[in-house]
């Protein structure tokens, strides 16, 4: 990481969050990120590939640095552990967006909500009718890199809405404390396009999660949140997750948390410490990057054998610096092998889900949930 100037740490501190790298060139950002955290930083910030992805990432760090609080003591979850008793949580406002804050679990964990609206202030959102709606739906991330950063998907993801909520990795915050970011881009009740095998009829989440990846503790109780405030909002929803066995953890941890309740009935609910984020005090929140959060490790890189590889063509790019020549040393005797002349495959594209009723490999049907 480079050494941060005294000028960066000024301007870190002057620029409020919410605009740092907003109507900048994005030319020195990392344009095919491999993983989350793999951005580029510029006056110590991450500088993501589009304003969008940008904005998202600044909504999230606005947010946590305005509900920076002393941490609940463990006498205020009244016993309730991993969620395992009935909840009282803040409602969905009449315009279809979750309150924005922290919303603790356990003294050292959190959810954090935080807003990053999809269209230009301004402009509204098409809308469906609660009557319209069946769905709530559990996805994964689809990708061939296993990148998994939730602001770098939402970059991805243009033309029509395709998920009203974004959720991140489990992260660590700058005073040690582990939490998980839920980022709304629009209502719950947003005409979006993500599940068509369920007729998109209803809202979904994307959960950071690689089909190889093990479901994080936090992500499950963060996933159980957002699906029970929507479905007080909307009680005929049905939680479902996407096909197959996408989204499948997700659903099974939801599903476990509604077994145990019914053999708990007719205990008092609990409601869990929430931190509201003012708006006038989230588009004001400045503060360095290390000051917010500890930077998490890398998601694991695909394998080079599974990478795909197509011939450089000098002519057809401007001259490179060739990698140093590889030392080998074997008994004595060192040998040199120059690097092949290849470049990577870019950028990775989101795996396409297939449709309802496809045929797949060895003749099996794609089956719908």
């Amino acid at each position: 990481m480079p050494v941060e100037t005294i000028a960066q740490v000024v301007v870190q501190a002057a620029v409020p969050v919410k605009g740092r790298h907003i109507g900048v060139t994005r030319e020195r950002a990392t344009q095919h990120p491999r993983s989350e955290g793999d951005q580029a930083l510029v006056d110590g910030w991450p500088l993501y590939r589009t304003e969008r992805g940008q904005a998202a990432f600044n909504d999230a760090m606005a947010t946590l640095q305005v509900t920076d609080v002393a941490a609940p003591i463990a006498t205020a979850f009244k016993g309730c552990a991993d969620l395992q008793c009935g909840l009282s949580l803040p409602a969905v406002g009449h315009d279809g967006w979750l309150a924005p804050g922290r919303l603790w679990v356990s003294p050292m964990e959190y959810v954090l909500i935080a807003h990053s609206p999809r269209v230009q202030t301004g402009r509204s959102y098409s809308r469906r009718s609660h009557r319209g709606m069946k769905y709530f739906v559990f996805h994964e991330f689809h990708n061939s890199s296993r990148n998994s950063d939730p602001y770098d998907t939402i970059s991805s993801h243009k033309g029509s809405v395709f998920v009203p909520f974004y959720m991140s990795k489990q992260g660590i915050d700058a005073r040690g404390r582990r939490f998980v970011v839920v980022l709304q881009v629009a209502p719950h009740d947003v005409v979006s396009i993500h599940a068509s095998n369920m007729g998109s009829a209803g809202p979904g989440i994307e959960v950071s999660k690689n089909a190889t990846d093990e479901l994080e503790p936090l992500q499950a109780a963060a996933g159980i949140l957002v699906a029970t405030m929507v479905k007080n909002a909307v009680p005929h929803l049905q939680v479902v997750n996407h096909r197959g066995a996408e989204g499948l953890p997700m659903l099974n941890a939801y599903e476990h948390r509604l077994a145990t309740l019914r053999g708990r009935a007719g205990g008092p609910n609990v409601a869990l410490p929430f931190v509201p984020a003012a708006t006038q005090r989230v588009a004001m929140a400045s503060g360095r990057l290390e000051d917010l959060i500890t930077r998490r490790g890398l998601s694991p890189r695909i394998p080079v054998a599974e990478r795909g590889f197509v011939p450089h063509v000098a002519a057809a790019a401007p001259a490179l610096v060739r990698a140093p020549m590889e030392v080998q040393v074997r008994s004595g005797l060192t040998t040199t092998r120059q690097p092949p002349n290849f470049a990577l495959v870019e950028p990775p594209r989101p795996v396409p889900r297939p449709a309802c009723g496809m045929v797949g490999a060895g003749g099996s049907n794609t089956t719908c949930r």
